[in-house]
This record gives structure tokens, sequence and C-alpha cells, in this order.
């Protein structure tokens, strides 16, 4: 391959990598834009299903506009509860991504039904243990809502990508991604642990900073810091656990990578603080809408670039022609 087509070869996987993004920042700061009445129908539509599944396993659940109840146990859905955040971001990835028609057209088939099935696994896990134990409802909604849906989405970006550069799932490469996904399930699950411990110390860290901040203006920006698990930050155990899952990606790449994106977190949850903030103690809600579409961001779009990359470095020493130097 010579110097022309070289840079060809890299214009292309930038072009995707940098229209992915946009296309997914765009689509959920509309989300985040929109009245809740646009978004409503989807909702109601997540509960009334989560209702039909439960009563259909002997909960008598009763599902009233965008909320499942049973006796004193009630779960009032948000977009976050929906797959529309996954299911977006997967549309934006197969429609850009350099492949063929019907290879985007069959992704889409199976993908998106599956994205939907697993949402709906973990909303009935989800209520099952709140019904056994409601003590246990922060926990399981962070590591479900978090962990495993990541996990259902990598699943599902890794195995089109295998799909679409072979046509089939050759033995060798399908033990391959079932090693990383094994690696990143472990992995995740035991920094989730340890996260769920120290995040509080996280949280102070950035109230220091945004304190810190604020005193230079002659405010105070003293926040209760009483919620039992703080759910935004847990991105930082997705992009960690990928990128620490990645065995053949060498140190000397995994490093930068590391400080890249948990740098970019950072950012975006000391920025989510700083609108606590304003909200809180001085009722400015004018950049709520973005504060939330970053969230959004740190949560699925960092870790799906991320993936986007070590497959790009898996793949930079195979001779054969794939899907990302087409």
């Amino acid at each position: 391959m010579g110097p022309l087509e070289s840079n060809m070869v890299r214009s292309s996987r930038f072009h995707f990598a940098a229209v992915f993004t946009l296309t997914c920042i765009a689509f959920y700061a509309i989300i985040q834009a929109l009245p809740p009445s646009f978004i409503k129908p989807i909702n109601e539509h997540t509960a009334f299903i989560l209702g039909l599944v439960l009563n259909a396993l002997g909960i008598h659940a009763s599902t009233a506009n965008d909320t499942v109840s049973e006796g004193g146990l009630a779960f009032r859905l948000i977009p976050e509860c929906t797959p529309i955040f996954t299911v977006g971001l997967f549309i934006s990835f197969v429609v850009f991504y350099p492949t063929t028609f019907r290879e985007k057209a069959t992704g889409l088939a199976w993908v998106i039904p599956a994205l939907y099935l697993g949402n709906l696994v973990r909303l009935v896990v989800t209520f099952l243990v709140s019904r056994y134990d409601r003590s246990l409802f922060e926990v399981f909604h962070v590591f479900l809502g978090q962990i495993f849906t990541m996990l259902l989405l990598i699943l599902c970006c890794i195995l089109w990508l295998r799909w679409v550069d072979t046509g089939v799932l050759k033995r060798e490469k399908a033990m391959g991604t079932a090693r990383f996904l094994a690696s990143f399930s472990l992995i995740s699950a035991f920094l989730f642990l340890i996260w769920l411990k120290v995040h509080h110390e996280y949280i102070r860290l950035l109230d220091w900073l945004m304190n810190l901040g604020f005193s230079l203006f002659g405010r105070s920006a003293g926040l209760a810091r009483g919620t039992l698990v703080y759910y935004e930050t847990f991105s930082i155990v997705i992009v960690v656990s990928l990128i620490l899952a990645a065995r053949s990606v060498p140190w000397r790449r995994k490093i930068p990578m590391l400080g890249a994106g948990l740098g970019l977190l950072f950012l975006i949850h000391l920025f989510h603080r700083i609108d606590n903030a304003l909200m809180a103690l001085y009722n400015i809600t004018a950049i709520q809408p973005l504060d939330l579409t970053g969230l959004i961001i740190g949560q699925y779009v960092v870790p799906v670039l991320l993936l986007i990359y070590l497959v790009r470095l898996q793949r930079q020493d195979v001779p054969t022609v794939n899907a990302f130097n087409r």
C-alpha cells in the first residue's frame, strides 16, 4: 500500500469516527432539548411492556402512563430506562460504517431487537430484585444500567464487525471475541465493586474543585452529598475495563487512552456537578440539556469510540483488507 492509499485509509477511518460521533451528539442533544411530551410515548411503551412481562411472570403489577407499580413498589420510567440511547447509537454506528447496504440492514434487523430485549431484561431483573429487597435497587440499577447495557452494546458492535469482515464468525475470531468479552465482564464487575466503595471520594474531589472555582467569584457552591450511588460516575468503570480487557494492546498505547478517556469523563462529571450547583443554589437551568447530553456521551459514545480505536489497533498489522480500510 502506497502513501496515497495509506492516507485514504486513515481519512476513511477518521471520517467514520467523526461522523458517528457528531451524529450521536446531535441525536442525544435533540432528545434532551425536546419537550417531555415527545419522549413520553416511548417511556409509556416501555412501562406497558414491562408490566405485561411482570404479569406474565405472576407478579400483579399495574401500569399507569410511565409508571409500573406493585404494592408499595413503583418504577417511573424515564428515557434512560428505554433502549432509545443504545438503539440510536447503534443505528449511527451502522449507517456511517463503510460497508454494503445489505450488511447494514442485516445488522439493524437483528441488533435493534437484541438491544430492546436486553433493556427489557435489565428492567425486569431490577424490578424483581427490588421487590425482594429494596435496599438493593441502587446497586442493581447502576450495575445493569451501566455494566450490562454496555456489555450488550459492545457485544453487538463486535459481532457485527466480525461478520462484516468475513461474512461468517470464524472459530478463531469468535474465540478471541469471547476472551475479550469475558475479560471485560470480569474486570468491570471487579472494578464496579471497588468504585462502589470509593466513588464518593471522587465526588468530594469534584466538589472541592467546583467550590474553588466558585470562590474566585465570591460565591459558595456547597452541595449535599447524601446520594447512595452517583450513577453518572460509573462510566469510568466501563472505560477502564474496556482498555484493560484489550490484552493484545501494549501498555504504551493503553496509558494514553486511559488518560484521554478518564480526562474527558472527569470534565463531563465536573460540569455535571457545576450544573447541579447552579440549579440547586441559583435556580439556573439553562445549561441542563447540555449537561445531560454530556453525561449520555460519556456513558455511551466515549466507550464505543474506544472500542473502534481498539479494533483498529488490533487490525493494523493484519495484511488482509478489512472494513476499516476500504
